[in-house]
């Protein structure tokens, strides 16, 4: 069984930080934006291979500025992921995540990458190194994607959010509908999910990248057992919302 109290206290942070910094409040909703943008962006890119570092990405997305001893492909993921973190805060007006959001975070996170086929279910079969198991066919994934949509729809009401999210992560990059961009698009549907609760965005450090795929392994292995990685995630919104409330200086009494 995965952590209730880590669970509960992220939403007793939540409910603390909602508070003093409402969410309804475009300022601070604003604020949240700017302010998770680049290491969101730099983190999910570098735990899938990109060698920008976060300075380097800051410059992309804030100055327009490329970087040298960089590949395009690295530059374009850095630009795509700038657009798909923007697109995520237009879907906070709602509660729910569809097939066209999902296939619209991918056309961003391929940006200038063609040969990913950005926004079309994948028509290959795929393999991940060191992954041991075989992943769906491509004949699967018309039917999982849709499977797991109405799983979306159907289950929001239905869980915590920090559960949902993260089991929304899990089972989208399982199914792995896309050539490439899976990890990154299944964080930004897990994010949104965060982020329509009055959550904050989750960003996982490359320095984790080996306990974050430990965890996501342990589900796929454990034929659906969601708990150590829920743990994971709700561990890392946890940090994330003691870092924010440090900084905006919100009091916190733990009961």
């Amino acid at each position: 069984m995965y952590s209730m109290e880590i669970v509960e206290e992220c939403r007793s942070r939540k409910e603390a930080i909602s508070e003093k910094r409402p969410f309804s409040d475009s300022f601070t909703l604003s604020q949240i934006k700017d302010f998770y943008r680049v290491p969101n962006v730099w983190s999910s890119n570098a735990i899938e291979g990109n060698t920008l570092t976060e300075d380097e990405t800051a410059i992309i997305l804030r100055d327009g500025v490329t970087v040298g001893q960089h590949t395009l492909g690295e530059m374009f993921e850095a630009i795509g992921g700038g657009k798909a973190y923007d697109f995520m805060f237009t879907l906070l007006g709602s509660k729910t995540i569809t097939k066209d959001d999902i296939f619209n975070f991918h056309e961003f996170v391929t940006f200038g990458q063609p040969e990913l086929q950005p926004g079309k279910l994948r028509d290959v079969d795929v393999i991940i190194t060191g992954l041991d198991e075989s992943l769906p066919s491509y004949q699967e994934i018309p039917a999982l994607f849709d499977e797991f949509a109405e799983w979306l729809s159907e289950n929001e009401s239905k869980y915590d959010p920090v559960v949902f999210a993260s089991e929304a992560h899990a089972r989208l990059v399982s199914i792995h509908p896309f050539r490439d961009g899976n990890g990154r698009v299944s964080r930004l549907v897990m994010n949104t999910i965060l982020l329509q609760h009055c959550y904050l965005p989750v960003s996982i450090p490359p320095v984790f990248r080996h306990d974050y795929i430990s965890a996501l392994q342990s589900y796929r292995l454990g034929k659906g057992k969601l708990d150590s990685f829920i743990d994971f995630i709700a561990k890392t919104e946890l940090q994330t919302q003691k870092d924010f409330m440090r900084l905006l200086r919100i009091p916190f009494d733990k009961k």
